[in-house]
């Protein structure tokens, strides 16, 4: 070794390691923290199509560990401003419908099934497209 070195070999690879060790601490105490705020995920299982005619959405709740805790159900429908279904504790393996006469949806059409559950959170199930074959628009009925 001569007089010219700084530092040597062995006290350079000391510090790299302790400066990784004191930058992976502060992500760590930075990004932990934030995963506090994550909920748990319900799992519930439902499938949407469309009625005979092709005019309006027919959902069922077919399974999930959590599908007897949905206390209710709702499906909406792109272009139009209300709940197309609303249902008050589903049953597993029931299809339900809305009471209209039809949405006035024609074409490819966005659908969102929403589950509101009895511990009070509320989750997205379902979020697709169908394609509606259109008909005359009617007041909503449970």
């Amino acid at each position: 070794m001569s007089s010219d070195d700084a530092v040597s070999p062995v006290v350079a690879t000391i510090l790299l390691v302790a400066i990784v060790v004191v930058l992976a601490a502060v992500i760590s105490a930075t990004v932990i923290p934030m995963a506090g705020n994550i909920g748990t995920v319900k799992s519930v299982s439902a499938v949407v199509t469309l009625n005979d005619a092709g005019t309006l959405p027919v959902v069922t709740v077919v399974g999930g560990t959590d599908a007897e805790s949905v206390e209710k159900l709702t499906v909406y429908v792109s272009g139009t401003k209300d709940a197309v279904i609303s249902v008050s504790n589903p049953l597993v393996g029931k299809p339900y419908s809305s009471k209209l006469s039809g949405l006035g949806a024609v074409g490819k059409q966005t659908v969102s099934i929403v589950a509101s559950f009895d511990d009070g959170t509320v989750q997205t199930l379902y979020t697709g497209s169908l394609v509606f074959k259109g008909s005359a628009v009617s007041s909503l009925a449970e």
